[in-house]
């Protein structure tokens, strides 16, 4: 075998941890190979991959290139998917645990609905807050390192939230808690954006926070009725604790070395598709985190509630898994379109909030509440693999993460102060389904450039 063949062998076994989901890109140990260079090795050198026998050298790069390279080393995909998943559920408790974590501080504080409202705009807000820095700093620090740092300051402002006296300085601490979660989501969000496979991926990275959630909603109740309010913040830093070791299944190497995709930029349709996630998370949470509340007021117990709540959690699991496997169905079919999920998960979500108007009985309110989170975990994925997709992912990411915490943090407030400014929930119901109307029209628009690439590719 000649020198040449034999670097072009090399060169293609020597993969990135994370390949390059368009296959435009695949790195290797020195720099990235560029696509044309890729077809010349495979004309020197039919190279096996794993079960598909040689390529011929008139295959044409994309998609299934990549993910069939990605196949080959398993572990190099899925050690650090699960290390992202984990990640992301411990540190997105307090987000998704928001009904259960809203009734423990009203009655451990003797909170207003107004100033439950106002915890969530400080916590979540700074969790956004913290993507400002992020979009410099994230790019050009390890994975491992930055991750290592975010959780340590988790773990730390979640042990002073424990030790807080009073609901000013709980306010403090948990302003500090917020950045380290909204650092380490930020970093889950980048690395899953760079691994192949991407609406399978984010499938699993739903589904990992919904299984969590799940569990928490009906065990911070309890913590609460045990160990005080402050009890749960105890529980999360534990939790964050036991996931250190999960750090070392991350690359030691930087996401802008790890990005291996082409460099699109920002562009005004990417900032319609984020604006479109900031009003999906603002109807999303405006509503979920008064469910408890709307499910009382119809005339249900809280125990009652909260057990339809918990179930409901069991849909939203089984929504981000039918969205991984629907995603893995689309990714061995580059020609399928991700639209009829998409249509599919927003008519579920705006047709679950509709029953929750007026006073209804408790068939109606669990079947709303399932529908709901069936519906919301399953679009998820859906909608932040199409914000990757068109714009440069490690910036994007960044920003999404503050749309997202922004969101979070405005959502219940507004909430909050419609519901003291009119008496009932039908004002709140009623925004959060304009929010989501807004929402599907804005991430699902094609722009002038994708009908013009998908022309090209037809082509």
């Amino acid at each position: 075998m000649s020198r040449s063949r034999m670097n072009c062998l090399t060169n293609l076994r020597a993969c990135s941890d994370f390949l390059a989901d368009a296959g435009v890109f695949i790195f290797d140990g020195a720099g990235p190979l560029h696509g044309n260079a890729l077809r010349t090795c495979r004309h020197h050198v039919n190279v096996p991959l794993h079960g598909h026998g040689s390529v011929p050298a008139t295959a044409r790069p994309g998609r299934a290139d990549a993910m069939m390279v990605a196949s080959s080393r398993p572990g190099r995909y899925w050690l650090p998917l699960a290390a992202l998943v984990i990640f992301s559920a411990v540190s997105s408790i307090m987000s998704l645990g928001a009904p259960a974590l809203a009734g423990v501080l009203t009655r451990g504080f003797h909170l207003t609905s107004a100033e439950v409202g106002f915890y969530f705009l400080v916590e979540l807000g700074s969790v956004s807050l913290v993507s400002i820095p992020a979009i410099w700093l994230v790019p050009r620090i390890r994975l491992r390192r930055a991750m290592a740092g975010g959780v340590a300051i988790f773990i730390i402002f979640n042990l002073l939230s424990w030790c807080a006296p009073d609901y000013t300085l709980l306010l403090f601490t948990r302003a500090g808690a917020a950045a380290g979660e909204g650092f380490v989501m930020i970093l889950t969000m980048t690395g899953i954006s760079l691994l192949p496979r991407q609406e399978m991926s984010f499938g699993f990275w739903v589904a990992g926070q919904l299984i969590l959630s799940a569990m928490v909603i009906v065990v911070f109740p309890v913590i609460a009725d045990h160990s005080g309010a402050c009890g749960v913040y105890a529980f999360v830093g534990l939790l964050m604790t036991l996931a250190i070791p999960c750090v070392f299944w991350l690359p030691d190497r930087t996401p802008a070395a790890l990005h291996t995709g082409e460099h699109t930029g920002f562009s005004l349709s990417s900032g319609l598709r984020v604006l479109g996630v900031l009003c999906f998370y603002l109807g999303l949470s405006g509503v979920w985190t008064f469910l408890e509340k709307i499910g009382m007021d119809s005339g249900l117990s809280r125990g009652a509630t909260d057990q339809f709540m918990a179930t409901a959690a069991l849909f939203g699991i089984a929504g981000g898994l039918c969205a991984s496997a629907v995603g893995h169905y689309l990714s061995r079919r580059a020609s399928s379109s991700a639209y009829p999920a998409l249509l599919t998960g927003y008519g579920m979500i705006i047709v679950a909030v509709a029953a929750l108007l007026g006073h209804i009985g408790w068939p109606r309110f669990f079947t709303a509440s399932c529908l709901f989170k069936f519906g919301w975990t399953f679009v998820v994925p859906f909608v932040l693999a199409r914000v990757a997709q068109h714009a440069a992912a490690i910036e994007t990411m960044a920003i999404v993460n503050l749309t997202i915490g922004a969101g979070f943090a405005f959502g219940p407030a507004i909430s909050g102060y419609l519901l003291q400014a009119t008496g009932h929930d039908d004002a709140l119901i009623m925004a959060g389904e304009c929010l989501m109307l807004l929402s599907a029209f804005l991430v699902m628009h094609r722009s002038s450039e994708q009908g013009m690439a998908s022309t090209r590719v037809s082509g």
